[in-house]
């Protein structure tokens, strides 16, 4: 009996020490596929693959119910999805845990915030915002959540201060982007009070953005489009002029106001040499080059229209469907033939009516610089020509795209 203590005592000891060993393992092995299942999910969602990506998530969360990054990427996924609904109820689940550390509390927050933004809850986005406020914080992330939120409540002074206080709090290689913003943004409260009237508010507005900054012919479009606005139209014209020839990339911003402007003045012929001089410039698209050959057309000098286009000969921008505005005035001159016949079947692209965004597809009726639809900046340009319906046209004068504001102006 008094060997049989010591053995027995062993053996028990040996049984505790295997239990403990396998719970050790157990708790390796468990964490490893709780992790494998999170970073899963977050490959399958930089794929692009949204409902694998939310199953993986909630297998990495049912390994491990107490694990916080899980539950937090699992409800900013569900918000991706449009769900904010219940990406807020997790969200608010996981704020609600004691045990957080304070930067994971902070990561729950915004992303609570941003739930709360998609759906417009703007007092409660507000004041947990202002919880954070104290943290003095740097993330990109809060100061753009601070902007929508002031946005969203209709205050865009307010909006505005915030992008230009993130241009100078924001982490260093982030306050770039909100310079550009802020200018971007004041471009388009510019662009709005133009043409609601508030012509010195649109100036204002437009001053905000610097010298040498890439939207500075934007700026100056803003402050012609005001000046015409306020029947100044020598001065509007001067602008207009020196914005296209800076920039004949933005003829479609910036020929409509010209016209208007010389029109206005009588000084109608002044465009020909304008036209011509920002067509010399490398940079001018296909499009100014058709409004100068138009111009031509409607003065009468059909030789000088061609001529624009044989100086551009070889160009890879000048196809049949760019030079198909001034085509189709001159093919209808033409006699009855098999070439008039098929030209006239063809469904050819009309102007642009409208304006679009490249972020979400949002359709304005004039610039914007802002997409209110979707929150993004720089996203809005003219829309892609509709196709027209094939049909015989009837004989017309010769017409100028300048001459259409109601489909290029904004």
């Amino acid at each position: 009996m008094g060997n049989a203590e010591p053995m027995l005592l062993g053996l028990a000891l040996l049984a505790l020490v295997a239990a403990a060993l396998g719970l050790i393992w157990r708790g390796r092995r468990a964490k490893p596929e709780q992790e494998d299942s999170y970073t899963r999910g977050l490959e399958l969602w930089l794929a692009g693959d949204l409902p694998a990506a939310t199953e993986a998530l909630r297998d990495a969360i049912a390994r491990d119910p107490d694990a916080v990054d899980p539950y937090l990427q699992l409800g900013n996924l569900l918000r991706k999805r449009g769900e904010a609904q219940r990406a807020m109820a997790l969200h608010r689940g996981l704020a609600a845990r004691p045990a957080l550390t304070p930067q994971k509390r902070i990561s729950v927050t915004l992303a609570l915030v941003e739930d709360l933004l998609v759906l417009k809850r703007w007092q409660e986005a507000g004041e947990l915002l202002d919880e954070l406020q104290r943290h003095n914080l740097t993330s990109a992330r809060y100061w753009s959540a601070r902007f929508r939120q002031a946005l969203g409540r209709g205050d865009e002074s307010t909006a505005a201060r915030t992008l230009r206080e993130a241009a100078r709090r924001a982490a260093p290689n982030e306050r770039q982007m909100f310079r550009d913003q802020h200018e971007s943004f004041q471009l388009d409260r510019g662009v709005r009070a133009a043409l609601r009237g508030d012509f010195s508010d649109a100036r204002r507005y437009a001053r905000n953005v610097v010298d040498g900054s890439p939207r500075a012919a934007a700026s100056m479009f803003v402050q012609a489009l005001s000046r015409l606005g306020g029947e100044e139209h020598e001065r509007a014209a001067e602008v207009a002029t020196e914005g296209l020839l800076k920039a004949p990339e933005l003829v479609h911003l910036f020929l409509p106001v010209l016209q208007r402007s010389l029109l206005a003045t009588g000084q109608y012929s002044r465009v020909v040499p304008i036209l011509e001089s920002a067509c010399r410039n490398p940079a001018a698209p296909p499009e100014l080059w058709i409004a100068l050959a138009q111009l031509h057309e409607k003065m009468g000098d059909r030789e000088m229209a061609v001529q624009v286009f044989e100086e551009k000969a070889g160009d890879p921008r000048l196809t049949p469907a760019v030079a198909s505005p001034l085509l189709r005035v001159l093919v209808n001159d033409l006699p009855d033939s098999d070439f008039t016949r098929i030209w006239n079947a063809l469904a050819k692209p009309e102007a642009a009516s409208a304006w679009a965004c490249r972020s979400c597809g949002a359709v304005h009726d004039g610039m914007r610089w802002y997409c209110p639809e979707c929150g993004a900046f720089d996203s809005v340009g003219p829309a892609a020509p509709r196709p027209a319906e094939p049909s015989r046209p009837q004989p017309r004068s010769p017409r100028l795209l300048i001459e259409a504001p109601e489909a290029a102006a904004p």
